[in-house]
């Protein structure tokens, strides 16, 4: 089959509205991803707090991501991979929000962890889920476009992240920015249900 009835075959009908929804959330997750790893030290010292303080709040937030990778997947197992991502983003955009409180030092700590946990792995769940909704003659050409849109995603966090910090605004605006990106990415998951949660659900029993 030639690159573009591959590329085509997303678009036919019954994956159609499913295909734009995972580009949309993986776009999302990655902008996520980028953006918390590239600013978080400068959106907490703008908020207040000491460079080797803010430093320590990265490295907490990579190791929440671990932990969540762990978490996510046997989540998923047991209740399905729809529910679980949708959840997964719910969570990071609850806890992003957060994150604009002022809170004592262990709360702020345990708060960038939790994040960590559910925002990392709300891009891998994206991936799952995908594989559950395209069927084999499609599923890697899905995903591969799937990553291929979250990469713009993957730009775009960075300059969002900068945009804010230039113009003043990267506390406490940083943290409704990228709550609210999770919350799109939520919204996008939910979106693939509407069109193929048929499919999905006999697939992975959510």
């Amino acid at each position: 089959m030639s690159a573009g009835r591959l590329v085509g075959s997303l678009f036919r009908p019954g994956v159609r509205r499913a295909t734009v929804a995972f580009w949309v959330a993986s776009f999302m997750g990655l902008l996520l991803v980028y953006g918390l790893n590239t600013w978080l030290p400068q959106i907490m010292r703008a908020a207040g707090y000491p460079l080797g303080a803010a430093l320590g709040l990265l490295l907490t937030l990579n190791v929440g991501a671990v932990v969540g990778l762990l978490v996510a997947g046997a989540v998923a197992d047991r209740v399905g991979v729809r529910p679980s991502t949708i959840g997964w983003f719910a969570a990071s955009a609850a806890f992003l929000g957060l994150l604009s409180v002022q809170l004592p030092t262990a709360g702020v700590y345990a708060a960038v962890f939790v994040a960590g946990c559910f925002v990392f792995s709300s891009q891998v769940l994206v991936y799952a889920y995908v594989g559950r909704v395209y069927d084999d003659g499609n599923r890697a050409t899905g995903l591969g476009w799937t990553a291929g849109v979250g990469r713009i995603g993957a730009v775009c966090g960075p300059v969002l992240g900068g945009a804010l910090l230039t113009a003043g605004l990267a506390h406490p605006w940083g943290f409704y920015a990228f709550a609210l990106v999770a919350g799109l990415g939520a919204v996008a998951v939910t979106a693939v249900g509407a069109v193929s949660g048929r499919v999905a659900a006999g697939r992975d029993g959510g």
